[in-house]
């Protein structure tokens, strides 16, 4: 599929109808279609492999110049609008577009015209009623013309930097195409032809439109003609309105968000309309999702993907009927398209089925990858016979700790299984001696008093091997979690208070 060509098609299908709904207000495919054309006009003469800089927020102005620029065949270069006034300046003195577009809250951060008009960019601004596209920032005359980037890039994005420094993943056309080409024969949508009409189906988007499962996502509802519900966050009693208002039947949800609702206690009736809820983005707890079935009766299926190859596996409602019960904790089957293996982590060669060890991708979707690549990620996993993936846990989650092997996860469902505990996280903090050793952040259970630290480790002790036990274990009200829900190494060791001491 060129999902280029097909997110124009859709544009054009019907101009009344509405397509993202934000704060109570529908913006129609008009008026998307309208962004989009303004800021090709705006564009004349830039070649089209130019980066365009985009600061990305939830708003429909930016889901406007996103599905714009991918229809033009641009270089669309994201810019978290998460991150602080200073950190969105250091990144556009180090990237230098020649263009940067926001929505009117960005364009009031301190400093930001100035450094546009530095760097000798032109700014522009959407209106957030999506009432036109304006220049703020005009290009100094005299510059140079904008020189051409490299051909076929159509997301330049930032890894979310949970497990290490945040990196940029460049993904083509071609990668986007295989994606979402994958996704709708792996749920058997049609994925060849235009729809004749756009579909009363509606999404829910809380994800922040930079990261990878947000603009996948927002592709797949582009080609496919369907509506979103746009969230600035997750937040558990907005979800779940747009869930009992639009009748939704499948939503996409971080683990996390499922433990915010199940909090919450939504109530059940809310949600019947949803045939399932599929997690992703982050390793799922399989405690959690037997609870959140119980409650509410709705199934938890897994999706497994990352910032380098976007989706590669997940459960189909057909597969978990037929396999549910005895595949639990699986993340599901690859996607058309998709080569999963397993192989040795001390000389690459390919293990047996069943048997655990370093996952690899081999897909069209890989960025930066030749079709015939493996590509080695930071998971350990197994396949099973039936092709089902199981993720067993990361490469980069077992703490070496003075030769003893430490698995993160393992001893963090240990202290969640603690009465008092709600949540917890383990990461590796170095230490001079051992090289690491396990640190941990908890989070209470709801009304329950939290046990105290003597009390947890003591837990883990007759629990596991003394060496698993974590050195320290630090409560906080809540874990320190990034738009995308996930846990930085950073961020807990310093709530951890950890500065390399000695144990």
């Amino acid at each position: 599929m060129d999902v280029s060509a097909r997110i124009g098609e859709v544009m054009a299908l019907d101009p009344a109808v509405p397509v993202v709904q934000y704060e109570g207000r529908w913006s129609t495919w008009g008026e998307v279609r309208a962004i989009a054309q303004a800021l090709e006009e705006r564009l004349a003469g830039v070649p089209r492999s130019t980066p365009i800089a985009l600061i990305t927020r939830n708003r429909p102005g930016v889901v406007a110049a996103i599905l714009g620029l991918l229809a033009a065949r641009r270089h669309c270069l994201t810019i978290n609008g998460m991150h602080p006034d200073t950190a969105v300046l250091d990144e556009l003195d180090h990237l230098r577009p020649a263009t940067v577009i926001a929505c009117a809250e960005d364009w009031e951060r301190a400093g930001l015209t100035e450094r546009v008009a530095q760097i000798g960019a032109t700014g522009l601004r959407i209106g957030d009623d999506l009432s036109g596209v304006d220049e703020v920032v005009a290009r100094p005359a005299g510059s140079p013309p904008p020189a051409a980037g490299e051909p076929g890039v159509a997301i330049s994005l930032q890894t979310s930097g949970t497990t290490g420094p945040p990196k940029r993943i460049a993904m083509t056309y071609a990668n986007i195409d295989a994606s979402v080409t994958g996704v709708l024969k792996h749920y058997g949508s049609p994925d060849q032809e235009p729809p004749a009409a756009l579909r009363p189906g509606v999404a829910v988007q809380m994800l922040p439109l930079g990261h990878t499962s947000a603009l996948l996502a927002l592709c797949v509802m582009a080609v496919e003609g369907r509506r979103m519900v746009l969230l600035d966050r997750f937040e558990p009693w907005a979800w779940a309105t747009a869930v009992r208002d639009h009748k939704i039947a499948v939503s996409g949800m971080p683990p996390a968000a499922i433990r915010m609702v199940l909090d919450a206690k939504i109530p059940a009736d809310w949600l019947t309309s949803l045939r399932a809820v599929r997690a992703g983005t982050a390793p799922l707890d399989q405690a959690l999702a037997d609870e959140f079935t119980r409650t509410y009766d709705i199934p938890v299926i897994q999706a497994y993907g990352a910032t380098e190859f976007q989706g590669v596996a997940s459960w189909t409602l057909r597969d978990y009927k037929k396999f549910g019960s005895a595949k639990r904790g699986s993340v599901g089957r690859a996607h058309p398209g998709v080569d999963l293996r397993v192989v040795s982590p001390e000389d690459g060669t390919p293990l047996p089925v069943d048997t655990t060890g370093v996952l690899e991708v081999r897909s069209k979707q890989s960025a930066g990858a030749r079709t015939d690549d493996w590509i080695r990620t930071s998971d350990l996993a197994r396949i099973d016979a039936d092709g089902f993936l199981f993720i067993e846990g990361r490469t980069d989650d077992v703490i070496n700790r003075g030769g003893f092997k430490v698995d993160a996860s393992e001893v963090a469902g240990v202290l969640t299984a603690h009465p008092g505990v709600g949540s917890a996280v383990v990461v590796g903090a170095p230490d001079r001696r051992l090289g690491a050793v396990p640190v941990a952040l908890v989070t209470p259970s709801g009304e329950a008093e939290l046990p105290s630290e003597d009390e947890l480790r003591d837990w883990v002790r007759t629990r596991l091997e003394a060496y698993k036990v974590p050195v320290r274990v630090t409560a906080v009200p809540e874990l320190p979690r990034n738009a995308t829900m996930k846990v930085g190494v950073r961020e807990v060791l310093e709530l951890v208070g950890w500065g390399g001491e000695r144990e």
